[in-house]
């Protein structure tokens, strides 16, 4: 029973061992930090060196001998010729009644410990050895006290093995000088090695003591004590978690499986805390300009969830919407201008950098380049004000992580698809988000007639929009780049959480004009009997094509936005001023640098949001119509007199 007992322990110190590996290994990818990619056991195909193998990044494993050993590994002589000398046949035995001397086998004479070192000895030999993956080798015990091969007067502790093999990793090591060292345990450490398990002189003990680390973990309450520090950082319950993983190890560690570090993840994702940090990496392979590796735990949120179209959805999805902290997307490549009409990848990471939620943080390798390119793209706004990309939460960062299950991007045209699927990723997700949002501000309309006005047509144009995505990505792009601005609004880089806000008030405003003057047939392309429609929706802009003096307020260059032919109804949703005023500024200003007749380049109407989003509130519809047509009248009377007042031949 004793003996059952202490098997069932070995057992369980073991999977502790591992836990506490495979713990640590979570926290650090579970934080974003490099981490060993995969842990297994029987997989290293060296012999006894294969209870639990660990595969590093960059072809490297790590080789674990476990053992859970409190009494002296072995009380023989350290050196194999004293005791095949003192040998003596157990009474009753052929080996007693022959009159020759007999040398036991090994097998029956060897300790588990010199097993495990005959078998590393052998492997060192062998070619294989000297070719790649590399290999380490790590030897695992309680304590450094315990004694390992020796009679009570004269013995190897592993305190000495792990001094030895300190001294063979010593870069510069004198050799000749290490085999004349007058150090007992030095000296007794390679005749054990020599003389028990297969080692044939300093050099090739030297080589191979350097692949091998002794390490002291502790007992089962101390290797409990820090794998449940490491899951503490994550789960909620550690100790529950630790058992949860145990449970795993015991199921998931075979000669044909392997843990990793994102199965482990996904396996202990309940147990997660909220506000645990979740992180996605896109990396450029080096040497391999088309090759990307995607990887995170931007899956991992703790509920079931329906398959997804493309994988680039649960990225947009995560790094997007509200309700998590201390999220982190990485992007490992080197910044390079956009190629025109191509949404290339780096582009549309870029996109979802500049509209990431609260609390989350971008780090990128080398950040000041992306953050100048950027501004380029941009024209140094989104749109919203002259300081967009002041603030932006981006590091730089120049480490690169390692992850097994990473999904491998390895052509041109794979990359084109995880573009082309982020941006519709993006796209659709703004869309649903601005559906929420007018629907929330449609339902504060205390008017009925105007709710009863709005409601259909916002239905109708959702139904449209949401069936045609050209039609509304269109849409998106007259809203965020005006033609006069030069940028390529293809790659969309203002279109996001961020400007939610923009677009909601341009698609409102454009849903009050067409209720006021458009009768049933308005929409957001054309009002019949006055033409089509052009709505911007940015507050700032980058100046005309060519200009990059930096952003400016929209209304404070009515002329150069709306260009030489504007469309006959322009609403500029983001600016406050009345639309008279600016048609008397951007007139007088045109007349000053130009002898054309500037009032056949202004639109037949210029609605702004003064004094018209407050009909949503507390007006009604009779009183929006009202309001237009007074505005289409001053507007017309405006125009009228600008003409006369400035006349063809001014």
């Amino acid at each position: 029973m004793i003996r059952r007992f202490r098997l069932e322990q070995k057992g369980r110190y073991e999977k502790l061992v591992i836990a506490q590996r495979l713990s640590d290994m979570v926290d650090k990818y579970l934080n974003g930090c490099p981490a060993p990619l995969l842990i297994g056991a029987e997989q290293g195909g060296i012999g006894e060196w294969d209870d639990v193998v660990i595969y590093h990044a960059g072809e490297h494993f790590e080789h674990f001998q476990i053992k859970r050993q409190t009494t002296p590994f072995c009380d023989k002589h350290i050196d194999k010729a004293d005791y095949i000398k003192s040998y003596t046949p157990k009474a009753g035995s052929k080996a007693a009644a022959s009159a020759t001397p007999v040398v036991p086998p090994d097998s029956a004479i060897d300790s588990e410990l010199d097993k495990a070192m005959k078998s590393l000895s052998a492997w060192s030999l062998t070619p294989q050895s000297k070719q790649p993956p590399a290999r380490a080798f790590s030897l695992i015990l309680l304590g450094l006290e315990v004694a390992l091969k020796g009679k009570r007067s004269d013995f190897i502790t592993a305190n000495h093995l792990h001094e030895f093999c300190r001294l063979c990793k010593q870069d510069g090591l004198d050799l000749a000088a290490l085999s004349s060292r007058a150090d007992t345990p030095t000296q007794n450490v390679y005749k054990w090695l020599t003389t028990w398990c297969g080692f044939t002189d300093w050099d090739h003990v030297r080589q191979t003591m350097r692949a091998l680390t002794i390490h002291a973990v502790g007992s089962e309450e101390n290797l409990e004590e820090r794998a449940c520090e490491s899951l503490g950082r994550h789960f909620n319950v550690p100790r529950a978690t630790l058992e949860k993983l145990v449970g795993y190890i015991s199921t998931s560690t075979t000669d044909v499986n392997a843990i990793s570090c994102h199965a482990m993840a996904n396996h202990l994702k309940d147990a997660r805390r909220s506000d645990a940090v979740t992180w996605t990496q896109y990396l450029m392979k080096p040497l391999a300009g088309s090759s990307w590796m995607v990887a995170g735990t931007h899956n991992l949120n703790g509920t079931t969830s329906l398959p997804v179209p493309h994988a680039a959805t649960e990225v947009v999805g995560h790094h997007w919407t509200a309700g998590g902290n201390n999220r982190k997307l990485r992007l490992h490549a080197t910044y390079c201008p956009p190629t025109p009409n191509t949404v290339a990848l780096p582009s549309a990471i870029l996109r979802l950098a500049l509209h990431l939620k609260s609390g989350s943080h971008c780090l990128l390798l080398g950040e000041p380049l992306w953050r100048q390119g950027a501004g380029n793209e941009l024209g140094r706004t989104l749109g919203i004000s002259e300081n967009d990309l002041d603030e932006l939460p981006w590091i730089d960062n120049s480490e690169a992580l390692s992850c097994a299950s990473g999904r491998e991007l390895s052509t041109i045209l794979e990359t084109r698809d995880e573009s082309s699927a982020l941006h519709r990723a993006m796209n659709n997700l703004v869309w649903e988000q601005l559906q929420a949002r007018i629907t929330t501000r449609l339902n504060s309309v205390s008017d009925t007639p105007l709710l009863a006005a709005l409601e259909p047509k916002w239905r109708s144009w959702a139904a449209e929009l949401t069936a045609d995505a050209a039609a509304r990505d269109s849409l998106f792009e007259q809203l965020m780049y005006p033609k006069t601005e030069g940028l390529d609004g293809k790659h969309a880089l203002r279109i996001g959480p961020r400007t939610a806000d923009l677009m909601e008030t341009a698609i409102l405003m454009l849903l009050l004009v067409c209720v006021a003057i458009g009768n049933d047939d308005g929409n957001w392309r054309e009002i019949p009997n006055i033409g089509e429609v052009l709505s911007i929706a940015l507050k700032n802009w980058s100046g005309a094509s060519g200009d990059h003096s930096g952003a400016r307020p929209v209304a404070d260059e009515l002329m150069a936005v709306l260009g030489p032919s504007p469309a006959p109804v322009v609403i500029l949703a983001g600016v406050e001023g009345s639309p008279t005023s600016l048609l008397e500024s951007g007139m007088a200003d045109d007349f000053e640098t130009s002898n054309s007749m500037a009032a056949e380049r202004q639109p037949k109407l210029l609605v702004t949001r003064f004094g018209v989003l407050k009909y949503l509130r507390t007006g009604t519809l009779a009183q929006l119509q009202g309001q237009f047509k007074r505005h289409w009248d001053a507007w017309r009377d405006t125009r009228e007199a600008a003409i006369e007042a400035y006349g063809e031949g001014h």
